[in-house]
């Protein structure tokens, strides 16, 4: 039983805390991994991770564009942190360390692609949309759809949640920052991120593709 339980406990830290096992360029190789490969299982449904904390299904786009997408969610994150944990981390932190932990954060984002893979998600909110445009309806869909769907929009929700508790944590590790000080610059950081990838997917993306 205490061989169990420790194997419990093991698998628990790597699903909610997996940076006391790994950072600095091992947690970047792997996050980068990951944040390409969720990149990529998005573009085959045409899941845009289209803002931090975003995901839409949208137009099809270039390959890069999706891999954009990841990457400059990724760094819009990882910039602020690294400015807020210079003001108020009171001990030095590798740069290297809020990097990689941030990159191996977004890891849930991966369950979230494979998720919206089915092609059920599409029928749906096209189906969606028709009623919202008072549009004939250019799809049908069955309960199976529905059910797919249901299951992957708590799918989002929850990999959402946990992604930014991997981040909150990520941060705090990394720059050793607690309390107050850290939950408020995360919360900070976690805004503007959001709106400046945003901005940066919505002017330079598609500027550059439209060029």
């Amino acid at each position: 039983m205490t061989e169990v339980a420790a194997n419990s406990n093991r698998l628990l830290q790597w699903l909610f805390n997996p940076f006391r096992f790994v950072a600095g360029f091992q947690a970047l190789l792997l996050g980068l991994v990951i944040i390409l490969a969720s990149s990529f299982i998005g573009s085959l449904s045409n899941t845009h991770f289209d803002g931090l904390l975003d995901v839409h299904t949208g137009a099809a786009k270039p390959l890069w564009f999706f891999l954009a997408e990841g990457l400059i969610d990724w760094m819009s994150m990882t910039v602020l942190l690294i400015i807020f944990g210079f003001i108020v981390s009171r001990s030095s932190f590798r740069i290297i360390d809020v990097i990689g932990t941030q990159a191996l954060a977004r890891w849930p984002y991966l369950i979230t692609a494979l998720a919206m893979l089915p092609n059920a998600n599409r029928r749906v909110l096209e189906y969606i949309m028709s009623k919202v445009t008072q549009a004939a309806p250019a799809v049908t869909i069955n309960p199976a759809d529905v059910l797919v769907f249901g299951f992957a929009m708590i799918a989002v929700l929850l990999m959402t949640i946990w992604m930014v508790a991997l981040m909150y944590r990520a941060y705090a590790v990394s720059c050793n920052i607690k309390g107050a000080r850290a939950v408020v610059t995360f919360i900070v950081s976690v805004i503007l991120a959001e709106a400046v990838s945003v901005l940066l997917i919505r002017v330079f993306l598609v500027s550059l593709q439209n060029s």
